[in-house]
């Protein structure tokens, strides 16, 4: 049984869905701490772009910057931003991006809520038909550093990955093309889980994978 994780970010890119589809079962992590950056370095837990540039940008508190991706609250009371992105997909998908634009415009509190939702019509409309767990469920909660320069601090959490994929009957673990650089594999060994490493084509174009859906627009 081959599982990944990701963080549940907003529409997610095609390199994301696509390892998504290569494995059996995702687990969502829902509870790691929210991305902080500037530029091409803030992530993509709120954002992501079309294949013309275009940033889709869902504003958020700037109290929960630190705050595990679960906590995050949306701060667009207005529904500013998210109508702009409404419109922007129904321009350029016509009534495909329909129920997409449905989950935007309903009153999510919290980022989370908006992003899953907008996944689960992703993995719909992809036809990727893997079991789903959020990391919230099956990891034991406790906080460790994330960051660190000494892979002693670091080692914590990468036990726990491992645990959470024996957890849900994992026998592989599908980690990203960065993972080749600071997974450690000894916590998955040790519970005799293989450790794969999924790669997308360096220099493939890289969107939202919504932009997949522009051909039933043409058919």
């Amino acid at each position: 049984m081959i599982v990944t994780a990701h963080q549940i970010n907003f529409l997610p890119g095609c390199s994301v869905m696509e390892k998504i589809r290569t494995a059996d079962a995702v687990i969502l992590l829902d509870t790691m701490q929210f991305p902080h950056g500037h530029g091409e370095k803030s992530g993509f837990t709120n954002r992501n772009r079309l294949a013309d540039g275009a940033w889709l940008t869902i504003p958020i508190d700037h109290q929960d910057i630190f705050a595990p991706i679960n906590r995050v609250r949306i701060a667009d009371p207005g529904h500013h931003c998210r109508r702009k992105i409404a419109k922007k997909l129904q321009r350029e998908l016509g009534a495909v991006a329909d129920p997409y634009v449905v989950e935007l415009l309903k009153p999510y509190p919290l980022l989370v809520g908006l992003n899953y939702a907008l996944i689960r019509l992703l993995l719909a409309d992809l036809r990727i038909g893997v079991e789903q767990y959020f990391e919230s469920h099956v990891d034991l909660g406790y906080s460790v550093p994330a960051w660190s320069e000494d892979e002693s601090d670091l080692l914590p959490a990468r036990e726990r990955l491992a645990m959470m994929v024996e957890a849900v009957g994992g026998t592989v673990y599908l980690s990203g093309p960065s993972g080749s650089r600071y997974l450690n594999e000894e916590p998955f060994h040790a519970r005799g889980i293989e450790v794969r490493y999924f790669n997308w084509p360096e220099g493939t174009p890289n969107p939202s994978a919504i932009e997949t859906l522009r051909e039933r627009r043409a058919a």
